[in-house]
């Protein structure tokens, strides 16, 4: 019975995934029967860096922190992935070792695919291999656009872009308010501004009705505005 409620929520968040949910049914369900729960509690490690790892890794609810820190530097914060996102694709693939720290945000449920497994089953299935391809492209062109927007694009606009592309892993469809997890200190690294600038520009958003700032969250409040805000070219994480 146990395994039987882990395919069904693993299943679940799959379909709901903007990043697994256009895999035929059937490949979703074989998906589904291949990973294993695992609970993380706050700031548990998932993965660490220089550690090799073989593992996919899906977010069912709650976030994972990716961060990296060199000898004597501060800390840089990649991504606070939420529900729908997954790490550690290209490791599984290639048996590398991991180049980030990756803990859970708050409690955290994953699923967690081993890469043999996984070899296994696009093997069997050589279409699948087109949709690990598609999906390493993307991260590849979310990198770009996180250079570009960084380096050029007004504040207000990168808070825009990045709150909906943590979102967008999920399906939006029928929801009001999308509450995105991660702290204004973690946006503002992830944005390359000081945390004093980035919390003016968001308390300027909040005043606009477009988002709500609060205890480990950020909500959005008006997603048609903040996509007009976002402009366009926005990727899911």
């Amino acid at each position: 019975m146990l395994r039987r409620r882990e395919f069904g929520r693993i299943r679940s968040a799959l379909a709901s995934s903007s990043h697994f949910q256009a895999l035929a049914a059937a490949d979703l369900d074989r998906l589904a029967e291949l990973g294993r729960l695992q609970r993380l509690r706050h700031a548990e490690h998932a993965a660490r860096s220089g550690a090799r790892d073989d593992q996919l890794w899906i977010i069912l609810s709650g976030a994972v922190r990716v961060s990296s820190q060199a000898p004597g530097a501060k800390e840089y914060v990649y991504a606070v992935l939420g529900p729908g996102s997954y790490f550690g694709l290209a490791t599984a693939v290639r048996d590398a070792p991991f180049a980030a720290d990756a803990r859970a945000f708050g409690a955290t449920d994953l699923a967690a695919f081993r890469d043999d497994a996984l070899a296994a089953m696009v093997d069997e299935r050589p279409r699948l291999w087109r949709h690990v391809s598609e999906l390493l492209s993307r991260r590849l062109r979310l990198a770009l656009l996180i250079m570009r927007d960084n380096s050029v694009a007004p504040l207000p606009e990168r808070i825009a872009r990045r709150l909906l592309g943590h979102a967008l892993s999920s399906d939006l469809r029928g929801l009001k308010e999308v509450q995105v997890r991660m702290t204004q200190a973690d946006l503002a690294l992830m944005l390359g501004k000081g945390r004093s600038r980035t919390n003016a520009a968001i308390k300027a958003l909040e005043r606009r009705g477009l988002i709500r700032a609060g205890y480990r969250s950020i909500t959005i409040l008006d997603l048609p505005r903040l996509k007009a805000l976002a402009g366009r070219g926005v990727t899911a994480y």
